[in-house]
């Protein structure tokens, strides 16, 4: 698992670090707000909820590199990721409040929340691993 933690920390630069996080965000706000008749994949009771805990998460994930690669500790930045997704999830229920086609969903950001705390735990473990085994 060091390895792993030491592989997701390594800078690689803008486009590898910080274009993926920018994606996502615009992909997840155009998806959020466009008038959608179904979900894709999979149609099950909690399909939705199982989207927002993916990207949320993913988002965590992705916003982590970001924040790290514009200098702050991995820990930390995984931290700030976290509440940063969250607060996002949060922004994109209210857009969702104002269409007259989606609606506000406080299971949504429970999802939302999920997700990102599940990458937060992820991010975290990365984030020992690969200080344990650094030389003192």
């Amino acid at each position: 698992m060091a390895w792993l933690g030491r592989v997701w920390q390594k800078r690689r630069g803008p486009a590898l670090d910080v274009a993926p996080a920018i994606f996502a965000l615009g992909c997840m706000f155009w998806l959020g707000l466009i008038p959608l008749k179904s979900l894709p994949g999979p149609d099950f009771e909690l399909a939705d909820k199982m989207w927002h805990l993916i990207a949320f998460g993913g988002l965590t994930g992705l916003l982590s590199r970001a924040f790290a690669f514009f200098g702050r500790a991995p820990l930390l930045a995984a931290r700030e990721a976290t509440a940063a997704s969250v607060a996002l999830g949060g922004m994109l229920e209210v857009l969702q409040s104002f269409t007259r086609y989606r609606s506000a969903d406080f299971g949504d950001l429970l999802a939302d929340t999920l997700g990102a705390l599940l990458a937060f735990a992820l991010l975290r473990a990365l984030s020992v691993a690969a200080t344990k085994d650094m030389p003192a």
